[in-house]
């Protein structure tokens, strides 16, 4: 085996050795685990030695690589490019592109950028000092749930994987499709952040003092909120529904966890428990979005490709309300009944847990 340099750090890809005492990645693929990679191409010695020459040690003719002399070999066959040869972060950030594009309704359509009511959707300054006192009661939990939370701050989806023990490479088109809920959750929390302006416990209230540092974004909605719920209402979509009985969704595993991750967020001191309900309010009503966007339903068969290999249609499926806060009226999530085409994401992903 080889050590190729560029690379640095431990694999957690199987089918690599490990790394050398340099930090070298040491194994068949110096690139597994996401490592760059270092590939030059200059002089290789021969294999045989010069003959004929009075040096004691060996001297071998230099060779350069055959394919720049002129070896002939043919070109491969044209092929497009595919969305899984893309990096992850560029391909969901791409996709994006098509979540912008997306509207629900006629009358009056629904956009990413009208899901929530600057006037309506709004929080509510008159309880802001009842949150904050619910906050203070908070601070006694942080030690317990401390590391938890952490995690959970930058490893959200970590979570919600082990509900269901799928990686990247074992359910790839689940895993693409987390991405991109969560990203488009992001994209959307991080626009009504800046509308709402809302300031930080903290910035309000001395006695909250976080234990670390505050993001310099501001607070309504929360970003892990709406982030978190998204990918449960997601896989909601992807699992088999004896996974998730209709009525069932807000008590199983998914939903919880997200609640879980929000609400650590609130033991912190980052964020105020309006801020959570309204970042589940939004994940609710981008759910019908997210589901339009062509790389995630597919597209309709060409009708030569349809009448020569015909597929049994599949359908969005129906979903529970979520849960707001204690007297709030529940959010509806507005999907169910639309044609999921065998080209889309969801329909990929569908099949890895059939």
């Amino acid at each position: 085996m080889s050590a190729m340099s560029g690379t640095s750090g431990t694999s957690g890809t199987s089918g690599t050795s490990g790394t050398s005492g340099t930090g070298i990645v040491v194994g068949p693929d110096s690139t597994a685990g996401g490592s760059d990679i270092n590939r030059p191409l200059l002089i290789s010695p021969g294999t045989t030695p010069i003959e004929n020459l009075p040096e004691t040690l060996p001297v071998f003719p230099g060779q350069a690589w055959p394919g720049l002399a002129g070896a002939g070999w043919p070109t491969l066959p044209q092929a497009k490019s595919r969305d899984t040869d893309w990096e992850l972060s560029k391909f969901v950030t791409a996709v994006l592109g098509e979540f912008v594009q997306q509207s629900i309704g006629t009358t009056q359509p629904r956009t990413w950028s009208n899901l929530l009511d600057r006037d309506n959707d709004k929080y509510d300054e008159t309880g802001t000092q009842k949150e904050l006192e619910e906050l203070r009661s908070l601070i006694d939990y942080r030690g317990a749930v401390f590391d938890e939370a952490m995690a959970q701050r930058a490893g959200m989806l970590t979570y919600m994987r082990g509900i269901l023990n799928f990686t990247e490479n074992s359910h790839p088109a689940t895993y693409r499709l987390c991405m991109l809920a969560f990203k488009f959750a992001e994209f959307q929390d991080m626009y009504w952040k800046r509308v709402f302006q809302r300031p930080r416990p903290s910035r309000i209230d001395p006695a909250i003092i976080p234990p670390i540092e505050v993001p310099g974004h501001s607070a309504y909605p929360s970003g892990h909120a709406c982030e978190g719920m998204m990918v449960a209402l997601t896989l909601e979509q992807v699992l088999p529904a004896t996974f998730v009985p209709t009525g069932t969704a807000e008590a199983g595993p998914l939903r919880i966890m997200a609640r879980r991750i929000a609400r650590n967020r609130e033991v912190l001191g980052l964020h105020y428990p309006s801020d959570t309900f309204c970042g589940f309010k939004l994940a609710a009503r981008a759910m019908p979005l997210f589901l339009s966007a062509p790389t995630v339903r597919g597209k309709p068969p060409e009708p030569s490709t349809a009448a020569a290999a015909p597929v049994p249609p599949e359908q969005e499926w129906p979903q529970d309300p979520v849960t707001l806060a204690k007297g709030k009226p529940n959010e509806i999530v507005a999907v169910g009944g639309n044609t999921i085409h065998p080209g889309g994401l969801l329909s990929a992903a569908r099949a890895e847990w059939a």
